[in-house]
């Protein structure tokens, strides 16, 4: 979604609220535009996290390979809240593939990987 999509986006959920808010809208109206607000919503939080994650990667990887990643930045990646799944997409390897990279990495990534900091930057785009 372009940065224009997105201020669309925005825009129409301002809209719905003040529709809603100043108007006595009967129940079946109601469900419709609630609907559309949750979905327009949805799309711009995964928006958000899509950019986060670019980011986050730019930021620890830059332009590494799967195959040239240390375990110190893998363990960054997850403490930063991505997902093994999140990771294999970005690399193009399977899920399978980081979880094994995490059992062959076990000591030292769970030395430096931390679980509350995981779920804290990962409940960002879950609440």
């Amino acid at each position: 979604m372009a940065v224009m999509e997105m201020t669309k986006n925005k825009e129409r959920q301002r809209e719905i609220i003040g529709y809603i808010a100043n108007n006595d809208v009967e129940l079946g109206e109601l469900l419709k535009l609630q609907k559309e607000l949750n979905n327009l919503m949805k799309e711009n939080t995964e928006e958000k996290q899509k950019t986060y994650w670019t980011k986050t990667f730019d930021r620890i990887v830059k332009k590494k390979k799967w195959a040239e990643i240390t375990i110190r930045e893998f363990a960054d990646l997850r403490n930063a809240g991505l997902t093994c799944y999140a990771i294999a997409e970005h690399f193009k390897v399977s899920k399978s593939t980081v979880l094994n990279y995490t059992q062959r990495n076990k000591k030292e990534y769970y030395q430096i990987f931390d679980m509350n900091e995981y779920q804290r930057n990962k409940e960002i785009w879950n609440d």
